[in-house]
């Protein structure tokens, strides 16, 4: 407790917190950026699969090539990522969010 008074006393504890606070500040914020960038570019990729899948696998011919296995499993696996790309969209959105309001709280803060 006594060390905790003399450094407040100097002024060594206040900038040291401020600095770091800052700097945490500005981390969170350029991660929930790039978390926000992210749930934008799954929305494009569910957008883009789900046009293959339409052109590719939703045909006649694409039906046929899946009832025969000419399609090597390619309509199941797009039909798979575009599943786990709408299960992770909006927790990249959430936690996008949460990190910039943390981070430009902490900006603010300190």
């Amino acid at each position: 407790m006594l060390v905790l008074g003399a450094l407040k006393k100097q002024g060594c504890l206040i900038s040291g917190m401020g600095k770091a606070g800052k700097i945490s500040g500005a981390l969170s914020l350029i991660v929930g950026v790039l978390f926000l960038i992210g749930w934008f570019g799954a929305g494009m990729g569910i957008d883009y699969i789900d046009n293959q899948l339409e052109e590719n696998c939703d045909s006649t011919s694409g039906q046929i090539g899946q009832i025969t296995g000419w399609d090597d499993g390619q309509c199941q696996d797009g039909r798979d990522t575009r599943d786990l790309l709408s299960s992770i969209q909006y927790s990249l959105l959430l936690g996008g969010a949460a990190l910039c309001i943390t981070g430009v709280w902490m900006l603010v803060r300190h």
